[in-house]
């Protein structure tokens, strides 16, 4: 089932008891507004919650402009603008996985700090199309939505209260359900290095 910013919207306002669905994400209904305004931030935050295999991207580090000013680590790098999260820094010599460090450099920019060069970076992308989310993600993006909107919509505070519980719930089933892909996909590796 292919997801959208509306579908996700009703989703939320069903965990907060709101029976009305909108009809569109963009319309100029008092809730839609109140979901627009929390959309992001909520997004931003159930993907930075795990290393989701459908957000999981792959860079090759380039050089940021200034020195690193930083002892222990030889190498600074520019931090990719569609990167909710580091998860790892990969060595293209040993193929291993390296202590890194994401910092705010004198610039105020974000960069990494690592000891090799050259590197890959595994991380978890910024993903703004819904229909590559899986129903297990959304399904926790939807109580945490109606978490941050509670308030506002209800007025409630054991709404809110409710919404986040029913988040926490559901952020351990999508991690689980997002975890059993990749543990299958590994043993279909496995089985094929074993046939060979």
């Amino acid at each position: 089932m292919a997801f959208s910013k509306t579908k996700i919207f009703n989703i939320a306002l069903s965990n907060l008891g709101v029976s009305a669905p909108i009809q569109n994400s963009i319309e100029e209904n008092p809730n839609a507004i109140l979901m627009n305004n929390y959309y992001e931030l909520a997004r931003d935050t159930v993907l930075e919650a795990h290393e989701w295999s459908f957000a999981t991207a792959f860079k090759e580090m380039s050089i940021a402009h200034e020195e690193n000013q930083n002892a222990n680590y030889q190498y600074s790098f520019t931090y990719p603008n569609d990167c909710i999260s580091p998860r790892a820094i990969i060595d293209f010599v040993d193929n291993k996985e390296k202590k890194f460090e994401p910092v705010i450099d004198s610039n105020g920019e974000k960069v990494i700090l690592t000891n090799c060069n050259p590197c890959l970076l595994r991380y978890t992308k910024r993903v703004t199309n819904e229909t590559f989310f899986p129903a297990a993600f959304v399904n926790a993006l939807a109580f945490y939505l109606a978490y941050l909107s509670a308030q506002v919509v209800t007025g409630s505070n054991n709404k809110k209260n409710t919404n986040l519980q029913d988040y926490q719930i559901a952020i351990r089933q999508a991690i689980v359900t997002d975890a059993r892909k990749t543990t299958n996909h590994d043993q279909d590796d496995k089985c094929y290095i074993d046939a060979r």
